[in-house]
């Protein structure tokens, strides 16, 4: 569990501090107000290989995920610029405190030294660049840094063969990232869900329970190859064939991915931005109850953003009876300070859902 998390310079964010965190937080917001910004901040600090991590952040902003070599240090700042806050080039860090202790983690990102990387970034010759510029080629360092772990300390450079980091050793605290900008390969659910069922631990009998309950006429789950790729194939109800997931319905398979996801991820954290995405109004309170009690039987943290008052009156049943499970969390922006994220306990959510106050 992730009991507070400290931000600096990254972002929208120049210094923030959100205690209290829950089981499930909650995360609302006009837009450009932090929301995304903060579940970056989650994700990247999960892991030591933030150097890499930065470029996946990219396609989820639907900022392409092709990156061109830099030839001069001006093009290799500009790599790394939007993730300081102002775009100034002070160090920045992400703090997550845990409980337990072990779970604490932190990620720091700096310009330490100006050095002549592995130069001219394809060009023929040193004599073709401009000497000053040459030598004056930034390196920008990530650390990363779990309690009880050694310190791991990354510095990408680009060479001819693409970027490249001297990371001897990949770590990482159990995280997965659901949001509508990102799409997983067909094969990742069939991973996990044959990692699984390899297992034999009763888990998978949960994950299969939860989406029979949604979708009754589905009877049964499995993969199967199609077109030369493994993939979740659904047994349907008086159909002599079985179908690939992914064409039964986006939804479906979604939730699927989910739901394998907080098995897979046990003890870890997931992020969903805008749970509402991809299902029907009608079946939102019953997503809601089985998103929660799988992310309670495999101790799994929530951070879920919404826009729609339909997703959050949904999880209202929810609430009841477990009201210390859930954290508001509340982002604004203001002009010239950037954005802040206010945390509201879950019997202030509940009454405020009761009373059909607008809490967005």
């Amino acid at each position: 569990m992730i009991d507070s998390i400290n931000i600096n310079n990254f972002r929208c964010f120049k210094s923030l501090e959100v205690p209290e965190l829950k089981r499930v937080n909650l995360l609302v917001g006009k837009n450009s107000s932090g929301k995304s910004a903060f579940l970056e901040a989650l994700f990247l600090a999960s892991g030591s290989s933030a150097a890499h991590t930065v470029f996946t952040l990219r396609a989820t902003r639907r900022m392409g995920n092709q990156v061109v070599r830099p030839t001069d240090a001006q093009t290799y700042r500009g790599l790394w610029e939007d993730l300081f806050f102002d775009f100034e080039e002070k160090k920045l860090s992400i703090k997550i405190s845990g409980n337990p202790n072990s779970d604490s983690r932190t990620l720091s990102i700096e310009y330490t030294r100006s050095q002549a990387q592995e130069l001219p970034f394809g060009k023929q010759s040193v004599s073709s660049l401009n000497l000053e510029q040459a030598t004056a080629m930034p390196q920008i360092e990530f650390k990363w840094k779990r309690t009880g772990y050694q310190e791991i300390l990354s510095q990408p450079k680009f060479t001819n063969t693409g970027l490249e980091t001297d990371t001897k050793e990949v770590s990482y605290f159990p995280s997965i990232w659901y949001t509508p900008g990102a799409t997983e390969l067909p094969d990742e659910n069939a991973k996990r869900f044959s990692e699984l069922d390899k297992r034999g631990d009763g888990k998978l009998d949960l994950v299969k329970a939860a989406i029979y309950k949604e979708f009754p006429y589905i009877k049964g789950l499995s993969i199967q190859y199609h077109a030369g790729f493994p993939m979740m194939f659904a047994e349907l109800d008086k159909k002599p064939r079985k179908m690939p997931v992914a064409l039964l319905s986006d939804g479906i398979n979604r939730l699927l991915g989910i739901c394998v996801s907080l098995a897979y991820f046990a003890g870890g954290t997931m992020l969903i931005d805008q749970l509402e995405d991809g299902f029907h109004y009608q079946l939102l309170p019953s997503i809601w109850s089985s998103v929660y009690k799988l992310a309670t039987e495999f101790k799994v943290q929530l951070f879920i953003s919404t826009h729609s008052r339909e997703c959050m009156d949904a999880m209202l049943p929810v609430i009841h009876g477990h009201e210390d499970d859930f954290c508001l969390l509340r982002a604004s922006r203001t002009d010239g300070v950037g954005c802040a994220i206010t945390s509201l306990a879950g019997s202030y959510l509940e009454t405020a859902l009761e009373q059909e106050f607008e809490v967005r």
